[in-house]
């Protein structure tokens, strides 16, 4: 995305401002407060200075027509006063800057996640689009929202001084200079602002990159671990976060390396007018032209048009806004890519299933890519029947979960409950009625307490329903030898915490499982719901679930097939869809696909006995 040289109007000052103001108002307000104020201040003191300057040699000399000294006495503690004032001013706007920054930092973090979160489904955190927007809102390096947040009040107060500064040299001296030095300013403002869209071009358009960092810094901090330092990989971690990195940022560097002597020559001629200015005023003063009192306050104002128009403040306000302009793009890019179909909402999906969930010559593949994972698949769910689902790696097993949970829409073909098209039920509620076990299921780095009830957040505070999950899913005694029993945090990175095993882990999972289908979830899915337990433990899990979910629709997949002999039906996945149909001893006897792995299977078993 290209972005137009545009200079920097009350428009962009404006958009900020508003920003601050809808997220945090009092801060806003007396941050911008104080800066005008100490703006304000400063050109007072300004003023005075003049004055009392001007006022200094009559006073000595005790001249007719001076000022008296009570008078000047009066003058001097004026000056002193506003000085003092104006010194205690940036002290009062560090507090306040700091309680923006820190509500401006939160908001973005909701800004990003919340409509990154809001979709049901999930295609757009696999589209590059998203994710390059997504990475440009979170502002890296100097790109920041709250970095130009924080610039914002300086330029305002810049504004003021400028304006100020011009029209106390248009009084004392000449209107003339004044419109001079401020075109000068506004010229050298409008120069940088086109420097600086080039070097914010150049930054949107190596976002790719900057997220591949990211991947790595997060791959050597926590997904994996464990694996880098088992293999030794720690060194190229970091050089390859650094190569990345810099891969990412190098053509803003060499962006900022050209506009670094237009920086240099914009300067000179800053340099080159004030020294102008101040010539002239000195001639006049040599002349006789000029009083002391104005000479001795247009000078510190032409300086401060020049400190007033310091390209700082444009520049860190432009980049500030690049990524405010993709935060809030990102929920429209979301919306327009990944639109949500409208849903009638008549359907009572807080029932469903009552009858069977059906595929209906469902085929799909993944976004990005042209191999179907499933093709023409039929297949039935009978509401309060266990049905097991087995194949090979790479059969299609948890897309077709994806794919019944919603998180995905068929490429064609579709998906009814009691007949109704998924697609025209309100996603959100049909996803509560399922509770799901899949085999990354989420460890929370949270309480007990809180990991068993995310299964149905509603429900949260039952102690009956915690109570009972605990107690089927067989973490009772788990729970009691924690340190802080309920509460205690799983995770050791945190006081108080501790790690379980990935045996107790799936164990709490399935209790969340558990408690989401006593809080009303219809259908229950466990994906290789206890690979992380031996044979014998995961077959007496799956059988005392199987009799304690015995009313609702249960999908299992496992690649152990003593695992799922007993469930009501067993559908064999092949190449994308269902290949045979039938209870564990209709399978068998039919000596196909089904009998053939599961003999293969049990002489493995054997052979190792």
């Amino acid at each position: 995305m290209q972005l137009s040289a545009r200079p920097v109007t009350v428009c962009r000052v404006l958009t900020l401002l508003g920003y601050g103001m809808r997220v945090a108002p009092g801060s806003t307000a007396l941050t911008v407060g104080l800066t005008v104020l100490g703006s304000v201040l400063g050109m007072a003191v300004t003023l005075l200075t003049g004055q009392v300057v001007g006022a200094v040699p009559g006073v000595v000399e005790g001249s007719a027509g001076a000022m008296s000294l009570w008078a000047f006495g009066w003058l001097l503690a004026a000056l002193l006063f506003v000085f003092v004032i104006e010194s205690l001013t940036p002290a009062l706007h560090r507090v306040t800057s700091t309680i923006l920054e820190a509500a401006v930092t939160r908001e973005i973090g909701i800004g990003i996640t919340a409509p990154l979160l809001k979709p049901q489904r999930i295609e757009h955190l696999e589209d590059r689009e998203v994710l390059d927007v997504q990475e440009r809102a979170k502002g890296k390096g100097d790109f920041h929202l709250s970095q130009g947040m924080s610039q914002l009040p300086w330029l305002l107060a810049a504004r003021i001084t400028m304006i100020g500064s011009a029209v106390i040299v248009g009084l004392m001296f000449s209107w003339l200079v004044a419109a001079l030095l401020v075109g000068v300013t506004l010229l050298l403002e409008w120069h940088q602002g086109r420097l600086i869209e080039g070097e914010i071009d150049m930054w949107w358009g190596n976002t790719e990159e900057q997220r591949r960092a990211n991947y790595v810094f997060d791959l050597g901090m926590k997904d994996a671990p464990k694996e880098l330092r088992v293999f030794g990989l720690h060194q190229w971690v970091v050089q390859r976060y650094v190569h990345e990195w810099t891969a990412g940022f190098r053509a803003v560097w060499a962006k900022r390396g050209k506009n670094v002597w237009w920086s240099i020559a914009m300067g000179l001629v800053r340099l080159a007018a004030d020294g102008f200015a101040i010539l002239l005023v000195g001639r006049a003063a040599v002349a006789g032209d000029l009083p002391l009192t104005q000479v001795a306050t247009a000078v510190p104002a032409i300086l401060a048009i020049g400190v007033s128009g310091s390209g700082y403040g444009v520049v860190q306000l432009r980049r500030g806004l690049s990524a405010y302009r993709a935060m809030v793009a990102l929920p429209e890019t979301i919306a327009e890519r990944h639109p949500e179909p409208a849903v009638a909402g008549e359907h009572q999906v807080e029932l469903m299933p009552v009858r069977e969930i059906r595929f209906e010559k469902v085929s799909f593949h993944y976004p990005g890519s042209d191999n179907f994972v499933l093709r023409d698949l039929d297949l039935t769910i009978h509401a309060r029947e266990a049905l097991a689902l087995v194949g090979i790696n790479g059969a299609g097993k948890s897309t077709l979960v994806k794919l019944l949970g919603g998180a995905y829409r068929p490429t064609s073909g579709r998906i009814l409950v009691d007949g109704v098209d998924l697609a025209e039920l309100e996603l959100g509620e049909w996803q509560r009625r399922i509770a799901a076990i899949v085999q990354d299921f989420l460890r929370f780095p949270l309480s007990v307490t809180d990991n068993v009830e995310f299964g149905a957040i509603e429900r949260a505070g039952d102690q009956a329903a915690l109570a009972q999950a605990a107690r089927e899913a067989g973490i009772e005694d788990l729970v009691s030898g924690l340190p802080k029993g309920w509460d205690t945090v799983l995770d050791k990175a945190f006081e108080g915490g501790v790690d379980l095993s990935g045996g107790e882990w799936q164990r709490v999972a399935l209790a969340r499982a558990l408690f989401a289908v006593h809080a009303g979830a219809g259908v229950l899915v466990l994906d290789e719901p206890a690979a992380a337990l031996d044979v014998r433990a995961e077959i007496e899990l799956v059988e005392r679930y199987l009799e304690l979910t015995s009313g609702v629709a249960s999908l299992i997949i496992s690649h152990r097939f003593s695992v799922v002999r007993n469930a009501d039906r067993i559908c064999v996945l092949d190449d994308g869809h269902i290949i045979e149909d039938g209870t564990h001893e209709e399978l068998l006897a039919a000596a196909g696909t089904y009998a053939k792995m599961f003999r293969l299977q049990a002489e493995r078993y054997v052979t190792d006995a």
